[in-house]
């Protein structure tokens, strides 16, 4: 084992003495403390990001489950949820501002304000479209009362992110977006929904900007299968919300009046976007900020210089430039277990 990796090590069980010792003090002198076992789990030095969650709720139904994950993680301070469309009928950022109250309402969370998104997509290059939801990415980005990294979490179109950085360019560098979609590098492909929402917006964040991007591509949201019977189990059972969300299981297999058979599984794709970021071991230590470590192999990625990415979502290679991650596996066994042991412990009773 080499000085460095001993260091590391070193540093690291210090860092979860000290935390452990800050949390339960009784514990050093051998009494059984109950108390933080009563109550769901915070993070002893609190969050360590924040976060604005952008998601088309009235879409498909995996960003309402990611939405309330997202809710119940709290080392990433959620500062806001910007209900988006997707340009079909009635999926629109009204109706998935309405569903982003509505959930809240379900689990007793006045604190996290919903914001409208974009009325429809960009209509013509560098044309921002103005909305609620653009202005409060803007408005986050500028703060200056606080040294939390913030994350754009993205399952949809990226209509208000582009705007955003449209109307005020200097953001692009106080930010990371993750978004859900596209296809991987270094092909890239056609026909995936979050990119065809907005082609334009995504072209112009991917080929016009230096905005830090985080890509998972469709190859890997489409690896997050979870079976309705695991929903049924580990999540309708649970508080008002968690029968909500299993009821949205039928609705959605009703959309189609019986023409398809959907089976008993469903891709939890918008999830990646909690495990990235509340869930990511990545940034500075609140005790030692020039201790920095990131673990690669939980959900592997590709840091690329970034692609050119064309009308069609294909991509053409670089080999210069600002670079971008791009994901190629997600660490589903957290990102279930983590969801269903939140539900368990802050609605079990």
């Amino acid at each position: 084992m080499t000085y460095k990796r001993r260091q590391f090590f070193r540093d690291a069980a210090a860092i979860a003495l000290t935390s452990m010792l800050l949390t339960v003090p009784e514990l050093a002198s051998g009494e059984t403390v109950k108390e933080p076992l009563s109550k769901p789990y915070a993070p002893p030095a609190g969050p360590r990001s924040r976060l604005i969650f952008v998601n088309d709720l009235s879409g498909d139904i995996d960003g309402l489950f990611a939405t309330v994950h997202a809710i119940l993680s709290p080392t990433s301070q959620l500062r806001g949820i910007i209900g988006t469309g997707t340009g079909r009928k009635d999926e629109t950022a009204a109706r998935s501002a309405a569903l982003a109250r509505e959930m809240l309402g379900l689990m007793k969370n006045g604190s996290v304000p919903v914001y409208e998104g974009a009325a429809g997509k960009l209509t013509a290059s560098h044309v921002p479209v103005r909305s609620a939801g653009t202005q409060a990415i803007i408005d986050e980005a500028l703060r200056t009362d606080t040294k939390l990294p913030l994350f754009i979490a993205v399952g949809g179109g990226l209509t208000e992110v582009a705007s955003a950085i449209m109307l005020e360019p200097g953001i692009a560098e106080r930010l990371t977006l993750v978004w859900i979609g596209g296809d991987a590098y270094p092909a890239g492909g056609t026909g995936e929904t979050n990119f065809n929402i907005d082609p334009l917006a995504a072209q112009y964040l991917f080929n016009e900007t230096n905005l830090r991007i985080w890509q998972v591509p469709r190859a890997v949201y489409g690896t997050c299968l979870v079976s309705d019977t695991e929903l049924q189990a580990n999540v309708a059972p649970y508080g008002a919300i968690g029968g909500w969300l299993y009821a949205k299981l039928f609705e959605a297999a009703g959309r189609w009046g019986g023409a398809i058979n959907i089976g008993e599984t469903w891709a939890l794709g918008d999830s990646p976007l909690v495990v990235l970021t509340s869930l990511g071991d990545w940034g500075p230590s609140e005790y030692r900020p020039a201790f920095r470590y990131e673990r690669y192999g939980s959900s592997p990625f590709d840091d690329v210089f970034a692609p050119h990415l064309n009308a069609d979502g294909t991509f053409s290679p670089r080999t210069e430039g600002r670079k971008i991650r791009i994901y190629k596996g997600i660490d589903t066994r957290m990102m279930l277990g983590d969801f269903f042991a939140k539900m368990r412990v802050n609605y079990g009773g």
